[in-house]
């Protein structure tokens, strides 16, 4: 009777509360802005890798240390000697890059709100550390082949171009949907070409390189190959190549400055613009002295540079609002009375 009175009161039984199951917080977790900072000295020292690399070879201190990982055989550390320390302190930057991107690598999978992308940037960095130091070994095995040696630099560059999107993306909303575009598709596809253009200039400028006096040992004894192509047939190309790069650039720039683009946009190009002809000036004073290995440093650092700037500049076309952070969910129980998901 008395459940049928209250049926009919009440029109329909009440549904019972539905309880949500609790997902348990992570024990540890690392704050975007955390991560952002990680991945800034991440590029920072995969730029320094390039510079104490080239340092390397400029010195002559490519067999410093005859042996990897070890400097010499049953020696890790080397002797008291300069270029066995000049070699074994670019290790000691790929040793110290290395734990800082496996570091990197877990804050990614500890970041909150995880970000795939990101991890699987920061996956690249560790995977690319690791084959650039066997193929650094190798390098060293064989006497510092010169193709090897190209392929050794070429590594480094794509372990350059990795740190950049990963730094513009930290701090960037890149879900499906939130892009847009702020220059005209054709400026676009014309940006693929310069970067090609790029990719062919420091082809030809690392085997300019390996044509060069520097073969990067000292012992006296040319154990070090050369290309087997004379230093003015390649400087003669890279130089063609930089040319024409720097004339695409000039199109860009100015398509960019009659076009309705975003300062930001117009600015950077601008500025790439600028560390292109100063990296060609550099090159060119460095050919008519005679390679000086000081010049040749400096514009090792240029390329650097450059590729840093260019990745920057193509990541500007693109608008990505900035990333929304997550408000903290909060976990109170729900007031007496009330059913938590009933309709």
């Amino acid at each position: 009777m008395a459940s049928a009175y209250a049926r009919g009161r009440l029109g329909t039984k009440r549904s019972a509360p539905v309880r949500l199951a609790r997902v348990a917080p992570r024990r540890f977790s690392v704050s975007p802005s955390a991560c952002h900072r990680l991945y800034v000295v991440a590029l920072v020292f995969v730029a320094l890798i390039v510079v104490t690399g080239g340092a390397v070879r400029l010195t002559d201190s490519g067999l410093g240390c005859s042996n990897w990982p070890e400097c010499t055989a049953g020696h890790l550390t080397p002797a008291l000697h300069f270029h066995s320390w000049v070699e074994f302190g670019n290790r000691l930057v790929t040793v110290a890059i290395t734990v800082l991107v496996a570091v990197a690598f877990v804050a990614s999978i500890l970041r909150s709100p995880r970000r795939r992308d990101l991890v699987w940037l920061t996956g690249g960095l560790v995977a690319g550390i690791l084959v650039q130091a066997v193929i650094g070994g190798i390098v060293v095995y064989t006497k510092l082949n010169p193709y090897l040696v190209m392929l050794h630099f070429y590594a480094t560059m794509l372990l350059l171009v990795d740190a950049v999107v990963l730094v513009h993306r930290s701090t960037r909303d890149y879900s499906p949907g939130s892009a847009r575009l702020l220059v005209p598709r054709p400026l676009i596809r014309l940006f693929y070409g310069l970067l090609a253009l790029l990719a062919l200039v420091i082809a030809a400028g690392t085997a300019t390189t390996g044509a060069g006096p520097h073969a990067g040992e000292s012992s006296g004894q040319q154990v070090a190959k050369r290309l087997p192509v004379t230093l003015r047939d390649m400087a003669e190309l890279h130089s063609t190549l930089a040319i024409l790069l720097i004339g695409t650039t000039i199109g860009l720039v100015v398509a960019l400055q009659l076009g309705h683009m975003p300062e930001r946009v117009r600015r950077s190009g601008r500025i790439l613009l600028v560390v292109m002809v100063a990296q060609a000036a550099v090159g060119y004073t460095q050919y008519f002295t005679h390679l000086p290995a000081l010049l040749v440093e400096v514009h090792l650092a240029g390329v650097t540079v450059l590729v840093i700037g260019t990745m920057q500049t193509f990541l500007t076309c693109t608008y990505h609002p900035p990333e929304a952070v997550r408000a903290p969910v909060s976990r109170r129980a729900p007031a007496p009375g009330v059913a938590v998901g009933a309709t």
